[in-house]
């Protein structure tokens, strides 16, 4: 059997491949129904564009409200029963897909789509958290942005290949649930401790992590309002401010690279590129980010405390190269430097809510509320660009959300360089925050 690091001992590497395999299918609600709109309008005749638009837009709306939901019912003990209801609600609508004949059954279908997609989104970087720690977490949670996004390339590129036989074949992308379903008898807690190989402990206490309390510590902590646990420095407001931090800066640089799937299309047609140019430059985003999060270690460790600040460069100066510039060749460069910035930040991000989170029990809920960030920043761009260019008078100028966004980035960037001794602007969270002694106690 092989195994795979972990930075407490070692798994298996079929949990390792089980856990990783979730993340193929939590960006792909809504992608099916992008390369078929056009179809679906000749389809159905009597529908609106506010319709078809719908089956896009209402997956990735319902998701938010069940990732928070998951986050919040998930335990322990019960992630694998969630685990199996999202999945099996993920799959069973993507069955149903090849049975709808009218636009309000592909409405329901998609509702119900985000409700199983939802429920799995906090796990996909949870169940890492909770195996994976210092170093080796890094690596594998750098694994995972770079799976979720390249399962976005190979979803677009399938689902036009099977629109051109039969609209109701783009849905097969829907069937990816049937992975992570059956390998759940691998990442359970029972089958990873009866495999696993522990390293004995001191010299192998990861760097400046001390061990998490305790569900029973933190109880009693709430009781004798005393810290759970003396050698945890990361627990309640302290706790709280980071996780917030890290949202904030989550929702702001999603916000400002999603420009690209909302505007780049009317940009790049705009100055008479065809489609096929679109969906190329498109691409080099989501593969900008397979790369970066495959390679994160590597990353870190040759920019090392300046990696969030040179990923920050990266999105400005991709963003700024797509508004200015406007031929094929400047636009997909443009979108691959936004993307390897992008790809680069989100892996760090989560690692840095892992280890922010005061128990095993809570990472779950901390993810979900890292992930609402991301599903409210890509809903809220249409909305922020649209305000500003009624405010600045821009009018139908289409370079405007690119020129605007990189400008908001520039603030990001001097946030971050003034505060880039801060836990939420360092690349490694192991190396800004250090744990505190152990209290002592004085009595008379």
């Amino acid at each position: 059997m092989k195994y795979v690091e972990t930075g407490y001992g070692k798994i298996p590497y079929i949990s390792l491949l089980a856990i990783l395999s979730i993340s193929l299918v939590v960006n792909l609600p809504g992608l099916a129904i992008s390369p078929i709109m056009g179809k679906l309008g000749h389809v159905f005749k009597d529908v609106t564009e506010l319709e078809i638009q719908l089956l896009t837009v209402l997956p990735n709306l319902v998701t938010i409200p069940f990732i928070l939901c998951s986050g919040k019912i998930c335990t322990p003990k019960n992630q694998m029963f969630i685990l199996g209801i999202g999945l099996g609600i993920y799959t069973i609508t993507g069955i149903l897909y090849f049975f709808a004949t009218s636009m309000i059954q592909l409405i329901l279908l998609s509702c119900l789509l985000g409700v199983g997609c939802g429920l799995v989104i906090p796990l996909a970087a949870s169940l890492i958290s909770q195996h994976f720690v210092g170093k080796a977490r890094t690596r594998q949670l750098g694994m995972k942005s770079s799976l979720s996004n390249f399962s976005v390339i190979f979803a677009t590129l399938f689902v036009g290949w099977m629109a051109a036989i039969n609209w109701h074949l783009s849905f097969i992308v829907y069937m990816l649930p049937i992975i992570p379903l059956v390998l759940i008898p691998f990442m359970t807690d029972g089958y990873i401790d009866s495999h696993k190989i522990v390293r004995p402990a001191p010299p192998y206490e990861p760097k400046a992590e001390p061990a998490k309390p305790s569900d029973d510590d933190v109880r009693k902590s709430e009781i004798t309002h005393k810290p759970a646990g003396v050698n945890f420095h990361f627990q309640g407001s302290h706790a709280v401010m980071l996780l917030v931090g890290i949202m904030a800066l989550y929702f702001g640089v999603t916000y400002a690279t999603e420009v690209v799937s909302y505007y780049l299309p009317f940009d790049m047609e705009h100055y008479g590129l065809n489609t096929g140019d679109v969906g190329v430059a498109t691409a080099m985003f989501f593969a900008a980010a397979t790369v970066a999060g495959f390679f994160l270690t590597r990353i870190i460790s040759f920019f090392k405390a300046s990696t969030m600040q040179v990923a920050i460069i990266f999105c400005i100066l991709g963003l700024f190269v797509t508004g200015l510039f406007h031929h094929s060749i400047s636009y997909i460069l443009g979108v691959f430097i936004m993307g390897l910035g992008y790809g680069t930040i989100q892996p760090i991000l989560y690692d840095k809510t892992s280890y922010v989170a005061p128990t095993a029990a809570k990472s779950t809920a901390y993810f979900s509320y890292l992930l609402t960030c991301n599903y409210v920043g890509i809903s809220c761009v249409p909305f922020i660009v649209g305000a500003m260019k009624r405010l600045f008078d821009a009018g139908t100028d289409p370079n405007f959300s690119f020129i605007f966004n990189g400008c908001l980035c520039v603030g990001v960037l001097a946030l971050a360089i003034w505060k880039r001794k801060s836990f939420v602007f360092e690349a490694d969270p192991t190396y800004c925050e250090k744990p505190q002694p152990a209290a002592t106690s004085t009595g008379k």
